[in-house]
């Protein structure tokens, strides 16, 4: 029997209710697929253009819990980015009205939202919706909160989703934008965790409605989108594209394989074009 200060200490069995969970401690500690994706995107963020900047990314009820003061810093970026990029007259308060409008809690659709920051600023903004392709309608805003040639996007998403496609869900890019001085090799960042995520969802489908003098545009062509409908009006054009080309592109890009993804890229462009 052994002695503690010459006194005899039974020995007593130890429960294995009383030993520490340590698989749940591990647990604790563990990073969701999602979380592990986006902190290798931030580190590669951090090797090509320096450690003060990252990604952050939101869904779903995320996206409603942002808090104010984020919310007021995205707008001053939205303000930025329309006005120099695109000509329109933004305040800080009309984009933040906007931007809550638009991030309305709705149970038609799923929100996912991706903010590029330069330290504690945000210099840049990727925002979209998962819908179902049975809840499609105008109202729900899908691909502009203009009611220019609303209508007759949806219809030819719709007719595309349903009739070619035969897609059951769907993610379209709502708002796509980076702060001109910053904007070089960006988009691939803010747009990799909405790609993800969309895949993550069983989406294999995305729509985005732009202007043909856009940056966007060509951007577009770049990862794969091509054009379904073009409205002669301002421009405007709704693109579709395959989320799994886009996302083998975009990781090629900022991989190992940059070169021949630019390649490809470049020829995508090229080859819409006819050039």
């Amino acid at each position: 029997m052994p002695h503690f200060n010459h006194h005899a200490v039974a020995k007593t069995p130890v429960s294995r209710s009383y030993l520490p969970n340590i698989a749940h401690l591990y647990t604790a500690f563990e990073q969701s697929e999602e979380e592990l994706r986006l902190s290798k995107l931030n580190k590669t963020l951090a090797e090509q253009c320096g450690r003060e900047y990252r990604v952050d990314f939101h869904y779903g009820n995320q996206v409603n819990l942002l808090d104010d003061a984020v919310l007021l810093d995205l707008a001053d970026c939205y303000k930025n980015v329309f006005n120099e990029s695109w000509g329109e007259n933004w305040t800080i308060q009309s984009a933040l009205k906007e931007i809550k409008a638009c991030l309305l809690p709705d149970p038609e659709r799923t929100p996912v939202i991706s903010l590029l920051y330069k330290d504690e600023k945000i210099i840049g903004f990727c925002w979209a919706f998962i819908i179902e392709t049975e809840t499609l309608k105008s109202e729900n805003t899908p691909f502009s909160s203009s009611q220019l040639k609303r209508h007759e996007s949806v219809e030819v998403a719709r007719y595309w989703l349903n009739e070619v496609g035969k897609k059951k869900r769907f993610i379209t890019i709502r708002e796509l934008g980076v702060i001109k001085e910053f904007r070089q090799d960006k988009a691939p960042f803010l747009c990799l965790p909405i790609f993800d995520r969309a895949q993550d969802s069983e989406c294999s489908v995305i729509f985005f409605r732009t202007k043909i003098s856009s940056k966007a545009f060509k951007w577009s062509l770049g990862v794969g989108f091509v054009p379904l409908q073009f409205f002669m009006v301002d421009g405007l054009l709704l693109m579709q594209g395959s989320i799994k080309y886009a996302i083998n592109l975009l990781n090629g890009l900022l991989g190992g394989s940059k070169r021949k993804s630019q390649h490809m890229i470049v020829s995508n462009i090229s080859r819409y074009l006819c050039q």
